[in-house]
């Protein structure tokens, strides 16, 4: 739970707004608690959920000085001058040294902003929706990134979204930050807890249509005939319902289960042994970073940076996108392997060990905060 910021104290500190389509359990969210933390008191945080949703809230430490508020947006297809006109009120009330938005759903915000009061602006995007993805992209939204985010820096995790940006977006190269993520990796390396004598298949994320856990289940099932495996998903959203209808319509209710969200992802991934990814589009997934971390073989779609993030020896397994037999064999080849899942998980351990320090990143972001807030002087 973040504490409250004193008023007073954060007159000597620079404050960030951060305005989130969801502060729900994500990677955004979770990258942000790492941040928030591992900044310590050099900067305070404006957390402001359009949602009202605040449930990433339990990954902050307790000494994170991190604020949160609420903001009731109107929904539009493109722009509302209420929530425009709202968005420019509360940014002249926190007057931050820098405004940072999330995604699409912040992009209101990046207008407000430019109407003024113009504050130093950060513009984070991690990836796509279900009605978006990095080949079928709204024209409209298109014109709007590039109209509205020259001005101001962008930031990647991913080599991907790093060439939509200059090559669709057409943001000019200077402005885009590529900035890789990274984990604590220390934490997920502790000892397996699993006891169970089956095979268990994990996934972590929020359960969203873009993460087409359907798929998952589907490929689960065909993939374990002999039924000598387990399916666990860690993660609550819009999609639970259909899940579990998905489950039911295989009547698979006593070898698949629905766990709902965690604050503590480094537990869930001691209960697997093999981490499966079955999203239509994706970026540099924590998920599957933290899962490397954990040592678990992995299992997923060649989309994004994923080819590139996972170590050579699991590369057979990165399946051609929306190629479900592909998938279906590789889940069984793992299910009937475990040789094959400790190499493989030693060599996502050692790479994860290698490229994915959380240290780097936050240093990076500290100098870009510093950099970005000294720009309004």
């Amino acid at each position: 739970m973040a504490t409250q910021i004193n008023p007073r104290r954060a007159l000597n500190r620079a404050i960030l707004l951060h305005i989130f389509p969801s502060f729900g359990y994500g990677g955004q969210q979770a990258r942000f608690a790492a941040l928030a933390t591992g900044l310590g008191d050099e900067f305070h945080h404006h957390v402001v959920a359009l949602d009202c949703d605040h449930t990433a809230q339990a990954l902050l430490a307790e000494t994170a000085p991190v604020k949160f508020s609420d903001f009731h947006a109107r929904k539009s297809s493109l722009a509302s001058l209420s929530n425009i006109s709202h968005y420019r009120k509360l940014i002249a009330a926190v007057n931050p040294a820098v405004l940072c938005t999330y995604n699409w759903g912040a992009m209101e915000a990046v207008m407000a902003n430019r109407l003024g009061p113009r504050i130093p602006h950060i513009h984070f995007e991690d990836g796509f929706g279900h009605d978006e993805s990095p080949g079928s992209q709204s024209g409209k939204r298109v014109a709007s990134r590039r109209l509205l985010l020259n001005a101001s820096t962008l930031v990647v995790p991913s080599h991907s979204l790093d060439d939509i940006a200059t090559d669709v977006w057409k943001i000019k190269p200077a402005r885009v930050r590529y900035i890789a993520n990274g984990i604590d990796i220390d934490r997920l390396q502790g000892a397996p807890t699993a006891v169970s004598t089956k095979v268990t298949i994990g996934t972590l994320g929020a359960l969203r249509p873009e993460k087409n856990h359907v798929r998952l289940i589907k490929a689960f099932v065909a993939a374990d005939r002999e039924k000598r495996a387990r399916l666990t998903i860690v993660g609550d959203g819009p999609t639970r319902e259909a899940l579990i209808a998905a489950i039911k319509e295989h009547h698979a209710e006593d070898r698949i289960d629905l766990k709902g969200a965690t604050a503590a992802p480094h537990e869930a991934y001691r209960d697997f042994d093999i981490f499966a990814l079955s999203s239509d589009t994706e970026q540099a997934p924590l998920s599957m970073m933290e899962a490397m971390a954990a040592g678990l073989p992995v299992v997923a779609p060649n989309i994004g940076d994923i080819a590139s993030m996972i170590s050579d020896e699991n590369c057979a397994l990165v399946t051609p996108p929306g190629d479900d037999d592909a998938f279906i064999y590789a889940l069984a080849q793992l299910i009937q392997s475990p040789t094959e899942r400790a190499q493989l998980g030693a060599a996502n351990r050692a790479k994860a060990r290698k490229e994915f320090a959380l240290a780097p990143m936050i240093e990076k972001y500290r100098a870009l905060f510093h950099e970005t807030a000294q720009s309004r002087g």
